[in-house]
């Protein structure tokens, strides 16, 4: 063990800048070698970490001499702490300004609109991100700040946004294409906020409505454990699903989609121990079925009540 700890030791002046920055979980560190100690993670760099031994005593380590388990879990302290300090520092951090503010495609690969007040900045735990993904008759190149859909709309108002704060995004798909195509992208802007800014990576809700529907049924495929609701308005559901992912499902549905198959979807889903919620609404319109959703009582209550498993950890891409 001593060895092992004095091999372990360089100058302190290879910490640059250390991070004033406790983990406070004292854990088991070992070496490329297979050599191991138990000590609490004070702060680090991208080349070094400052460990406290259980004695007291700090060594600083280069990150090359740990296990591949110890610098990943560098990189997420790194990460938190970048997140920590997002809502000051981060390129997001003047467009939480409490009211849309317009990404430019070039930024991230698709045009997105941001929401977020003041209030996320006073908020002493992580805020959810709530995603939501248009219907085909919005696709376009480009589009008027603030011009989005019902579900968005309403929880961005004074009415919702006070009781559940948290970051509303709302990207654009291009026109002649579909959300399919742009798995990827929406990813990207999903992992970037939530890199960037201290989001709940416990409470990423997703909305869409018809093609919007569709598409956040294939990020749920995608990565079927990393959402904690998905809200569909019309769209498709699929059987598969209840092998596949926990998420947590909202079903509304207009006679003209296949409401009897959403509904079947539902059950199912309920019957194997997952949280399903179905409404039909037979005499109500393609058209109509976003603003029933999102005008239905209790459906922000219900979404935002909903919480990932902390033991469930996110697919690897």
């Amino acid at each position: 063990m001593k060895l092992f700890l004095v091999r372990f030791m360089v100058l302190s002046s290879l910490v640059v800048a250390p991070i004033l920055f406790s983990a406070e979980t004292e854990r088991t560190w070992t070496s490329i070698e297979g050599k191991s100690f138990a000590g609490t993670l004070t702060s680090a760099t991208e080349n070094a970490a400052s460990v406290r031994r259980s004695d007291g005593r700090l060594f600083d380590i280069p990150l090359t001499s740990l296990s591949e388990t110890d610098r990943k879990y560098v990189a997420r302290f790194l990460t938190d702490l970048k997140r920590a300090n997002g809502l000051t520092e981060s390129p997001f951090a003047d467009r939480i300004a409490g009211e849309w503010v317009k990404v430019p495609k070039e930024e991230h690969g698709l045009v997105f609109q941001i929401y977020g007040t003041s209030k996320l900045k006073r908020l002493k735990e992580p805020f959810p991100l709530f995603v939501h993904l248009h219907g085909a008759g919005a696709r376009a190149a480009d589009v008027d700040t603030g011009k989005v859909e019902i579900a968005p709309q309403r929880l961005a108002s004074e009415e919702f946004y006070d009781d559940f704060p948290c970051l509303i995004v709302v990207p654009l798909c291009p026109v002649e294409t579909y959300w399919g195509d742009h798995k990827a992208a929406l990813e990207g802007i999903i992992d970037t906020l939530c890199d960037s800014l201290p989001i709940d990576r416990n409470r990423i809700y997703l909305s869409g409505y018809s093609m919007g529907a569709r598409g956040i049924g294939s990020l749920i495929e995608s990565r079927p454990n990393l959402y904690a609701a998905a809200l569909f308005a019309d769209g498709e559901a699929k059987m598969s699903w209840v092998d596949t992912t926990d998420t947590a499902l909202w079903f509304t549905f207009s006679g003209e989609r296949d409401l009897e198959g959403a509904q079947k979807v539902a059950n199912a889903y309920s019957a194997a121990g997952k949280i399903a919620k179905f409404e039909g609404f037979p005499d109500h319109t393609h058209n109509q079925i976003h603003w029933t959703l999102a005008k239905t009582e209790g459906v922000y209550e219900w979404c935002f009540s909903q919480v990932r498993s902390a033991n469930q950890e996110p697919t690897e891409k």
